[in-house]
Protein backbone atom coordinates (compact mmCIF):
# COMPACT_ATOMS: atom_id res chain seq x y z
CA UNK A 1 0.00 0.00 0.00
CA UNK A 2 1.09 3.45 -0.78
CA UNK A 3 1.21 6.25 1.64
CA UNK A 4 -1.49 8.13 0.37
CA UNK A 5 -3.95 4.91 0.84
CA UNK A 6 -2.84 4.20 3.88
CA UNK A 7 -3.72 8.12 4.78
CA UNK A 8 -6.95 7.61 3.04
CA UNK A 9 -7.64 4.69 5.21
CA UNK A 10 -6.60 6.24 7.87
CA UNK A 11 -8.08 9.94 7.53
CA UNK A 12 -4.98 11.73 9.49
CA UNK A 13 -2.13 13.71 7.78
CA UNK A 14 1.67 12.11 7.67
CA UNK A 15 3.88 12.51 10.40
CA UNK A 16 6.40 15.21 10.79
CA UNK A 17 9.60 15.52 10.05
CA UNK A 18 11.81 13.46 12.67
CA UNK A 19 8.47 10.98 13.29
CA UNK A 20 7.07 8.03 12.57
CA UNK A 21 3.61 6.36 12.48
CA UNK A 22 2.44 3.25 12.79
CA UNK A 23 -0.73 2.08 12.02
CA UNK A 24 -3.27 -0.17 13.39
CA UNK A 25 -6.03 -0.73 10.74
CA UNK A 26 -8.52 -3.60 11.90
CA UNK A 27 -11.77 -4.16 9.53
CA UNK A 28 -14.22 -6.73 10.72
CA UNK A 29 -14.62 -10.21 9.99
CA UNK A 30 -17.71 -9.19 7.98
CA UNK A 31 -16.36 -7.18 6.27
CA UNK A 32 -12.22 -7.85 5.14
CA UNK A 33 -10.21 -4.88 3.31
CA UNK A 34 -9.31 -6.63 -0.24
CA UNK A 35 -5.68 -5.66 -1.23
CA UNK A 36 -4.42 -6.83 -4.85
CA UNK A 37 -6.89 -9.55 -4.85
CA UNK A 38 -6.41 -10.86 -1.03
CA UNK A 39 -8.80 -9.93 1.68
CA UNK A 40 -7.43 -8.76 5.25
CA UNK A 41 -8.96 -8.50 8.18
CA UNK A 42 -5.67 -6.65 10.24
CA UNK A 43 -2.81 -4.76 8.36
CA UNK A 44 -0.63 -2.79 10.30
CA UNK A 45 1.46 -0.50 8.46
CA UNK A 46 4.67 1.46 9.40
CA UNK A 47 5.12 5.28 7.59
CA UNK A 48 8.95 5.70 9.08
CA UNK A 49 9.98 9.57 9.32
CA UNK A 50 11.26 10.04 5.90
CA UNK A 51 7.29 8.81 4.61
CA UNK A 52 8.73 6.04 3.09
CA UNK A 53 6.14 2.59 4.35
CA UNK A 54 6.70 -0.77 5.53
CA UNK A 55 3.80 -3.20 5.53
CA UNK A 56 5.09 -4.66 9.34
CA UNK A 57 1.98 -7.41 9.73
CA UNK A 58 -1.35 -8.77 7.92
CA UNK A 59 -3.86 -10.82 9.22
CA UNK A 60 -5.84 -12.79 6.40
CA UNK A 61 -9.75 -12.29 6.58
CA UNK A 62 -11.34 -16.09 7.94
CA UNK A 63 -14.55 -16.87 9.34
CA UNK A 64 -15.81 -15.36 12.63
CA UNK A 65 -15.02 -17.08 15.99
CA UNK A 66 -11.85 -19.02 16.73
CA UNK A 67 -10.33 -19.90 19.90
CA UNK A 68 -12.45 -21.68 23.21
CA UNK A 69 -11.98 -20.70 27.13
CA UNK A 70 -9.20 -23.76 26.93
CA UNK A 71 -7.07 -22.49 24.56
CA UNK A 72 -7.66 -19.02 25.56
CA UNK A 73 -5.66 -19.90 28.94
CA UNK A 74 -3.16 -22.55 27.27
CA UNK A 75 -2.12 -20.74 24.24
CA UNK A 76 1.36 -18.32 25.23
CA UNK A 77 1.58 -16.51 21.44
CA UNK A 78 2.29 -12.89 21.57
CA UNK A 79 4.19 -10.50 18.92
CA UNK A 80 5.64 -7.29 20.14
CA UNK A 81 5.54 -4.05 17.65
CA UNK A 82 9.08 -3.42 18.34
CA UNK A 83 8.12 0.06 20.07
CA UNK A 84 7.26 0.51 23.60
CA UNK A 85 6.37 3.36 26.50
CA UNK A 86 9.16 4.45 28.63
CA UNK A 87 8.62 4.13 32.75
CA UNK A 88 8.47 8.15 33.04
CA UNK A 89 6.00 7.74 30.53
CA UNK A 90 3.33 6.07 32.95
CA UNK A 91 0.65 6.58 33.37
CA UNK A 92 -0.74 7.21 29.49
CA UNK A 93 -3.02 9.95 29.97
CA UNK A 94 -5.59 9.72 27.81
CA UNK A 95 -8.73 11.98 27.04
CA UNK A 96 -12.42 11.19 24.88
CA UNK A 97 -14.26 13.14 22.47
CA UNK A 98 -17.38 12.38 24.15
CA UNK A 99 -19.32 14.83 21.47
CA UNK A 100 -17.95 12.09 18.99
CA UNK A 101 -20.52 9.18 20.20
CA UNK A 102 -23.12 8.10 17.49
CA UNK A 103 -26.15 9.72 18.43
CA UNK A 104 -27.85 6.29 18.88
CA UNK A 105 -25.58 5.19 21.57
CA UNK A 106 -25.80 7.10 25.02
CA UNK A 107 -22.38 9.34 25.97
CA UNK A 108 -22.18 8.17 28.72
CA UNK A 109 -22.21 4.32 28.67
CA UNK A 110 -20.02 4.44 25.73
CA UNK A 111 -17.25 7.08 28.32
CA UNK A 112 -17.43 4.05 30.78
CA UNK A 113 -17.05 1.31 28.33
CA UNK A 114 -13.71 3.02 27.25
CA UNK A 115 -12.65 4.01 30.84
CA UNK A 116 -13.57 -0.33 31.27
CA UNK A 117 -11.73 -0.95 28.56
CA UNK A 118 -8.57 0.90 30.01
CA UNK A 119 -8.75 -1.16 33.00
CA UNK A 120 -8.02 -4.11 31.36
CA UNK A 121 -4.26 -4.65 30.44
CA UNK A 122 -3.41 -2.70 33.99
CA UNK A 123 -5.15 -4.66 36.02
CA UNK A 124 -4.56 -8.20 33.81
CA UNK A 125 -8.54 -8.90 33.73
CA UNK A 126 -8.16 -12.10 33.02
CA UNK A 127 -10.65 -15.84 33.03
CA UNK A 128 -6.75 -17.19 33.28
CA UNK A 129 -4.12 -17.77 36.19
CA UNK A 130 -0.61 -16.04 35.14
CA UNK A 131 2.18 -15.08 36.90
CA UNK A 132 3.36 -12.29 34.46
CA UNK A 133 3.05 -8.79 36.14
CA UNK A 134 1.82 -5.67 33.62
CA UNK A 135 3.47 -2.72 34.33
CA UNK A 136 1.31 -0.40 32.35
CA UNK A 137 -0.90 2.41 33.70
CA UNK A 138 -4.13 4.41 32.17
CA UNK A 139 -5.12 7.64 33.84
CA UNK A 140 -8.23 9.26 32.26
CA UNK A 141 -8.04 13.21 32.22
CA UNK A 142 -11.80 14.29 31.08
CA UNK A 143 -12.77 15.29 27.74
CA UNK A 144 -11.44 17.06 24.51
CA UNK A 145 -12.18 18.46 21.45
CA UNK A 146 -9.13 17.69 20.20
CA UNK A 147 -9.21 15.16 17.26
CA UNK A 148 -6.41 12.43 15.83
CA UNK A 149 -3.47 14.06 14.95
CA UNK A 150 0.04 14.46 16.29
CA UNK A 151 -0.42 16.68 19.29
CA UNK A 152 1.02 15.23 22.46
CA UNK A 153 -2.50 14.48 23.43
CA UNK A 154 -3.84 10.80 23.61
CA UNK A 155 -7.48 10.82 22.53
CA UNK A 156 -10.14 8.09 22.05
CA UNK A 157 -13.29 9.20 19.51
CA UNK A 158 -15.36 8.09 17.18
CA UNK A 159 -14.58 9.35 13.41
CA UNK A 160 -14.66 8.72 9.52
CA UNK A 161 -12.59 6.41 8.11
CA UNK A 162 -11.83 4.61 5.15
CA UNK A 163 -12.19 1.39 3.00
CA UNK A 164 -14.67 0.26 6.07
CA UNK A 165 -12.01 -0.12 8.36
CA UNK A 166 -13.72 -0.88 11.66
CA UNK A 167 -11.16 1.03 14.31
CA UNK A 168 -7.78 2.15 13.50
CA UNK A 169 -4.73 2.68 16.41
CA UNK A 170 -2.43 5.50 15.36
CA UNK A 171 0.96 5.25 17.23
CA UNK A 172 3.24 8.03 16.50
CA UNK A 173 6.96 7.07 17.41
CA UNK A 174 10.62 8.19 17.56
CA UNK A 175 12.86 5.05 16.97
CA UNK A 176 11.72 2.57 19.40
CA UNK A 177 9.95 5.17 22.18
CA UNK A 178 6.04 5.76 21.71
CA UNK A 179 5.35 9.48 21.41
CA UNK A 180 1.52 9.63 21.40
CA UNK A 181 -0.80 7.26 20.97
CA UNK A 182 -5.07 7.76 19.31
CA UNK A 183 -7.78 5.66 18.73
CA UNK A 184 -10.65 5.88 16.55
CA UNK A 185 -13.60 4.18 15.87
CA UNK A 186 -16.09 4.20 12.43
CA UNK A 187 -18.55 5.98 12.99
CA UNK A 188 -20.16 6.20 10.10
CA UNK A 189 -19.90 2.66 8.38
CA UNK A 190 -20.53 0.47 11.57
CA UNK A 191 -23.57 0.01 14.58
CA UNK A 192 -21.90 0.38 18.09
CA UNK A 193 -23.09 -1.10 21.52
CA UNK A 194 -22.70 -1.20 25.11
CA UNK A 195 -24.86 -3.43 26.14
CA UNK A 196 -23.91 -7.09 26.38
CA UNK A 197 -25.75 -9.65 24.11
CA UNK A 198 -25.86 -6.96 20.90
CA UNK A 199 -25.24 -9.56 18.37
CA UNK A 200 -26.03 -6.96 15.68
CA UNK A 201 -23.80 -4.32 16.52
CA UNK A 202 -19.99 -4.08 17.66
CA UNK A 203 -19.04 -4.19 21.14
CA UNK A 204 -17.49 -0.65 22.09
CA UNK A 205 -15.59 -2.41 25.50
CA UNK A 206 -14.70 -5.81 23.19
CA UNK A 207 -12.93 -3.41 20.33
CA UNK A 208 -11.06 -1.11 22.71
CA UNK A 209 -9.64 -4.19 24.38
CA UNK A 210 -8.05 -5.07 21.67
CA UNK A 211 -6.99 -1.74 20.10
CA UNK A 212 -5.64 -0.91 23.62
CA UNK A 213 -3.28 -3.94 23.22
CA UNK A 214 -1.60 -2.24 20.11
CA UNK A 215 -0.94 0.91 23.00
CA UNK A 216 0.51 -1.44 24.94
CA UNK A 217 3.52 -2.59 22.17
CA UNK A 218 1.48 -6.01 21.00
CA UNK A 219 0.58 -6.64 17.24
CA UNK A 220 -2.22 -8.55 15.61
CA UNK A 221 -2.27 -12.55 15.74
CA UNK A 222 -3.62 -14.94 13.02
CA UNK A 223 -5.08 -18.38 12.84
CA UNK A 224 -4.71 -20.46 15.38
CA UNK A 225 -4.52 -17.76 18.04
CA UNK A 226 -8.03 -16.95 18.30
CA UNK A 227 -8.86 -17.53 22.03
CA UNK A 228 -6.47 -14.62 21.97
CA UNK A 229 -7.45 -10.66 22.56
CA UNK A 230 -4.37 -9.70 20.20
CA UNK A 231 -6.28 -12.10 17.65
CA UNK A 232 -6.99 -9.93 14.46
CA UNK A 233 -10.22 -10.69 13.48
CA UNK A 234 -13.35 -9.08 15.55
CA UNK A 235 -17.05 -10.08 14.89
CA UNK A 236 -20.57 -7.98 15.77
CA UNK A 237 -21.48 -8.89 19.12
CA UNK A 238 -18.29 -10.21 20.30
CA UNK A 239 -17.03 -9.86 24.01
CA UNK A 240 -14.20 -12.60 24.34
CA UNK A 241 -11.82 -9.81 23.75
CA UNK A 242 -11.82 -8.52 27.30
CA UNK A 243 -10.66 -11.30 28.69
CA UNK A 244 -6.51 -11.42 28.45
CA UNK A 245 -5.50 -14.72 27.35
CA UNK A 246 -1.91 -16.37 28.67
CA UNK A 247 -0.45 -14.41 25.09
CA UNK A 248 -1.49 -11.62 26.22
CA UNK A 249 -0.58 -11.76 29.57
CA UNK A 250 2.76 -12.72 28.67
CA UNK A 251 3.74 -10.91 25.94
CA UNK A 252 1.86 -7.42 27.65
CA UNK A 253 4.61 -8.34 31.10
CA UNK A 254 7.49 -8.58 28.52
CA UNK A 255 6.72 -5.14 26.68
CA UNK A 256 5.64 -2.75 29.20
CA UNK A 257 7.79 -0.68 31.15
Amino acid sequence: MTLEQLLDIARVDAPPAGVGLELHMDFPTENPLTVGGAAFNAITAVINPDHSVEMQSAVAAGAAGGGSEAEECTDPAFMPTGRSWNADDMPVVWRFRRGSTPPENSMYRTQGALRDAHEIWPASRSRCTENDRIDFAYEFAGLTAKTVKYDHTNIVEFGPLGSGALAINYTWFSGTRILETDLRFNRTDYGWTNKPGGQKKYQVVNVAAHELGHQVGLDDLSDPHGGLTMFGRISRGEMKKTSLGSGDLRGAGRVSP
